[in-house]
Order: C-alpha cells, then structure tokens, then sequence
C-alpha cells in the first residue's frame, strides 16, 4: 500500500507543478480578468460533471468489483451524454456560465466525462499506477499545447484570448480518453443487458447521496465564485482564483492518500482495519497541512505579483483567510472518505449541507455589503466564510465518526510514531 501511496504522492506533487505553470501561463497571458471568466467555465465544467455523476463517478470505484463493467460503463455513457448535453443549456439559460463559451463547454464536458469515467474503473480495479499515468499525462498535454499555441499566437502577432485555453483543455483531455479505450476494451467483460434495469436503480441511489454530497461540497467552497464574480466582476474573481489555487496546493497529499483509503476500504469492509487506516491517515494528513500552511504564509505578497502579474498583489489575504479551512477540509475529505468506502454516502451529503448553508447565509449576507465599499476586505471575508464552512462540516463528520466506530479522544493523539509515518 505504502507504493501506491508514494507512487499516487509524487504523482500529484508532479502534476501539481505543472498546473502551477498552467497558472503562471494564463495570468500572464489573459490577466486578471481572464483568469476570473476561466474560472467560471471551469467551475461550469465541475458542476456538470457531478451532474453527470449522479450515475457513475465515484461510486463506479464502489462498484466495478462486485458488478458488470460493460453495464456500468453503457449506463454510465448514456446517463453522461443526456446530462451533459440538456445541463449546458439549463446552465446558459440561468447564466451560470459565460454564454460566449457555452459550445466550448459542450465539448469540453463531454470529453471530460469520458476520460474520467474510464479512470475511475481504473481505480476501481486497483490499476492506481496506471490511473496516475493517465493524470500525468493530461497535465502534461494541457501545458505542452498550451504553452505552443500561446508562442505561434505571438509569433505571429495574434491576439490572444481563453479559447486558446480551452482548446488546451479539450485536447489534453481528447488524447488520453481515447487511449484510455485500448484498457476499457480490454476489461469490461461479456456484453449483457440482463438485470442493467436493477443496476441502473442501484447506480442511482448510491449515485444520488454521493453527487449530492459532492455538489453541495463543491457549491460550499465555490459559490463564492459567483456571488464575487456577480457583485464585484471578473477581474476581482481572478484575483480571488488565485488565492484560492494556491492555498488548495496543500490538498495535493490529502487527495492522494484519499484515492487510496477509498479503494482499500471499499474492497475490504472489515471496520477495525477501516476504523485504524482512517485515524492514521487523518493524523498524517494534519501534520502535513499544519506545515504546508507555514510555508505559505511566509510567502511575500511581492513574490506572489512578481510571478503571477502586479495585479494579483492582493491574492495573499485571501490566501491567508483560506488557509485554516483549508486544514479542516484536509481532514473533513479523510473522514468523509472512510463513510464513502461503506456505502454511507449521506453522511458526507448532510456535512456538505451544512457547510453549504453557512457558505450561502453569510455570503450573501455579508459579500455584496462589504464590497460596496471595499473590495480586498470583500474578497478576503470571501476566504473566512470558506473556512467557516469547512469547520462546520468536519465538526459533523467528526461526530458521525465517534459514533460510527467507537473511538476515543486520546485515540487522536497524535504519538512518535505518527510523526514518523511523516
């Protein structure tokens, strides 16, 4: 376990980097503003994948050893094109996505589905080396094609704007989605359509509370977004982007030992193994987000304009704002993790809720009054509110998970030997 873990680690180290030049790339490029119409494709782009979700995603990982693969994989690419294709439009029409993209999103959405439906069988299957290759890989096509087209554009004397981005973005997901074909052909099993009307019922219900987690989840850490992007603009969205990408840096290890507990729990239900695994990773993952958060505020704010453009000086008090909940969110996704190997999906939906519902009340309560009046006060309450919510919702998993396991206080003590686990 402890090679996949390394394995998944550098993995995300490595993609990490090179998504940190992506970023590099585009706020030089497209500038503030650019960033912040980037972010709400993007943002559009996830809330269509947990829509689409809602019948594969992360419960295929649940699922692909105990069920057909080719029924799950036919369900799951029919479910994906209907909500894809119909939730761009309802999208558009609630203006919840820049509408100069909305066929650049259409592609961009479908694509995407594919690539990760077929990397979650991966997953599923334990094939965590080769899942990291395909990560790997889409990273480094992205920044090759990215940083080629931006350099004819200049050549050339061009101009350039986001779609160069997107077009990126399309392609480093096309290639290996395609490629991605050669494996799923290869394992998927006898055809059959027999019981897939079960399955697709089965493929809901654990589908729903698990999407309906992540969606809440995701609308808890991003609906600052639009209440900032709508009462303030795009180009303070961008600034506010930034800070948020690099303080969600720290999640890099956090994720990586998440994709692995996940798996093992799921193929393995015995609950004092699952209850041991969870308390070593939610304290490792502490101790590593406590020293990450030290590095990054020590970071200079000149630094930070320095590289990424002088108008994203003002990224580092959100940065600042955001790092505790970045903390309680690091642990919240190991515990929430541990209640997704069981099957007990609507424990992380009702914390989602929670989290969500003080990310809304004080968000609107509080980001359209400050901004009247000032702005980088409006963005940094933005980050605190974050925290907040994260708080909210690891404080609910951290009960659920008292009495779901029978643990005690002194068993989070964190003793020598966990220290050297780090």
């Amino acid at each position: 376990m402890f090679g996949k873990i390394l394995n998944t680690f550098f993995t995300r180290v490595l993609t990490a980097i090179l998504m940190f030049l992506v970023v590099i790339i585009n706020t030089n490029t497209f500038g503030a503003e650019g960033t912040g119409t980037i972010a709400l494709v993007i943002l559009g782009l996830t809330l269509l994948q947990v829509l689409s979700n809602f019948v594969g995603g992360s419960t295929l990982v649940y699922l692909t050893p105990q069920k057909n693969n080719f029924q799950i994989l036919f369900l799951s690419y029919i479910w994906s094109l209907v909500s894809n294709v119909a939730g761009v439009f309802v999208f558009d029409a609630l203006h919840l996505i820049p509408h100069e993209y909305v066929w650049h999103l259409m592609g961009l959405t479908l694509v995407y589905s594919v690539f990760y439906i077929h990397i979650s069988i991966m997953q599923g299957k334990e094939d965590i080396k080769l899942y990291n290759c395909y990560q790997l890989t889409q990273v480094l096509l992205l920044i090759l094609s990215l940083s080629g087209a931006i350099a004819y554009h200049k050549m050339q004397g061009l101009s350039t704007d986001i779609t160069l981005y997107l077009y990126a973005f399309l392609f480093s997901y096309l290639v290996p989605a395609l490629c991605s074909c050669i494996y799923i052909a290869k394992r998927i099993g006898q055809p059959t359509f027999t019981g897939m009307g079960a399955l697709l019922k089965e493929m809901f219900q654990l589908g729903f509370w698990t999407q309906l987690a992540n969606l809440t989840q995701l609308l808890t850490y991003r609906l600052n977004y639009y209440l900032i992007g709508g009462f303030i603009g795009r180009k303070p969205l961008g600034i506010y982007e930034l800070g948020s990408k690099l303080s969600e840096a720290v999640w890099i290890f956090p994720k990586s030992l998440c994709l692995i507990q996940y798996a093992r729990i799921a193929n393995n239900h015995e609950e004092e193994y699952a209850k041991k695994l969870t308390l070593n990773m939610l304290k490792v993952v502490f101790i590593f987000s406590m020293v990450a958060i030290l590095v990054l505020l020590v970071l200079p704010a000149s630094f930070i304009a320095w590289v990424f453009g002088p108008e994203f000086i003002n990224s580092k008090p959100v940065i600042c704002s955001l790092l505790p909940g970045i903390v309680f969110l690091s642990c919240h996704a190991i515990l929430s993790h541990h209640f997704a190997g069981f099957g007990k999906y609507w424990i992380n939906t009702i914390g989602s809720v929670i989290g969500l519902a003080v990310t809304a009340g004080l968000g609107f309560a509080l980001i359209p009054r400050i901004s009247a009046t000032n702005i980088p006060l409006a963005l940094q309450t933005a980050g605190w509110i974050s925290s907040t919510a994260y708080l909210a919702s690891l404080i609910y998993t951290l009960i659920c998970f008292f009495r779901m396991t029978s643990v005690q206080a002194r068993d989070f003590m964190i003793t020598r030997s966990d220290l050297a686990m780090v």
